[in-house]
């Protein structure tokens, strides 16, 4: 199986797709217009029984991680187990940020990410063509990607975008920090905090606001998402 002609970038995300998450679809969406081939990385399926219009013209692949280790602990045991014959070294060296992390706040989350991104890893054949890893928000989806990335030796960035940048425990965000590629975030007061807690690391913040089209409030835009009923009853 040949790697594909475009390298890849894995994108990593909490649920997709989720009707209160626009700001990531319609990144997908224009990254995918400007030429970007993506794969998705979701942590639990949807949950609900609807989507945006939007998400309906993405035509990102999508790949489930398993949500629960309670339900899904022998799969993830298993993909993990053969990771870690193939990369010895590499996975003892995840396993030991893990446990680190998980000494230093004492949340078991550490480790189920550390399972998560061993299945992902063991599922990602060195042909898939995935280059890049990218996760939207800074608490698990980017917890996933630095262990896939440690596991994998692919780079990793995120976006860190409000709560989950606060409620994170300062210390575990800033090791985030250090190993990322670069972090962005959609406000430059949240840029400076990142900055703060970087401590001189030398990782790149950037803050790109989130951009809304504007098209999308013209009356013509309107027109089509209504029933014509509707829309006669609104111009009366």
């Amino acid at each position: 199986m040949n790697p594909p002609e475009r390298p890849i970038l894995g994108m990593i995300l909490k649920g997709y797709p989720r009707i209160s998450e626009t700001f990531i679809s319609n990144e997908i969406l224009l990254l995918e217009k400007l030429g970007f081939s993506i794969h998705l990385f979701s942590m639990r399926h949807p949950r609900e029984t609807f989507c945006h219009e939007s998400v309906k013209q993405i035509r990102a692949s999508v790949s489930y991680l398993p949500e629960s280790i309670l339900v899904h602990l022998p799969s993830l045991l298993y993909h993990n187990i053969l990771l870690a014959g193939k990369r010895p070294g590499v996975y003892a060296m995840a396993l030991k940020t893990a446990l680190r992390r998980f000494l230093r706040t004492l949340k078991s989350a550490s480790i189920k990410h550390l399972l998560q991104a061993g299945y992902l890893v063991h599922h990602l054949p060195p042909d898939s063509g995935v280059a890049h890893l990218h996760a939207h928000f800074a608490h698990s989806p980017t917890s996933v990607a630095m262990f896939a990335s440690q596991l994998s030796g692919l780079p990793f960035s995120f976006t860190a975008h409000a709560k989950d940048i606060y409620t994170s425990d300062p210390r575990q965000l800033r090791e985030k920090i250090a190993v990322a590629r670069f972090v962005v975030t959609c406000t430059e007061y949240n840029r400076r905090h990142l900055m703060r807690l970087r401590r001189g690391k030398v990782t790149p913040i950037h803050r790109i606001y989130h951009g809304i089209d504007i098209d999308l409030f013209s009356v013509s835009a309107v027109a089509r998402s209504l029933p014509s009923t509707a829309f006669t009853t609104v111009l009366i």
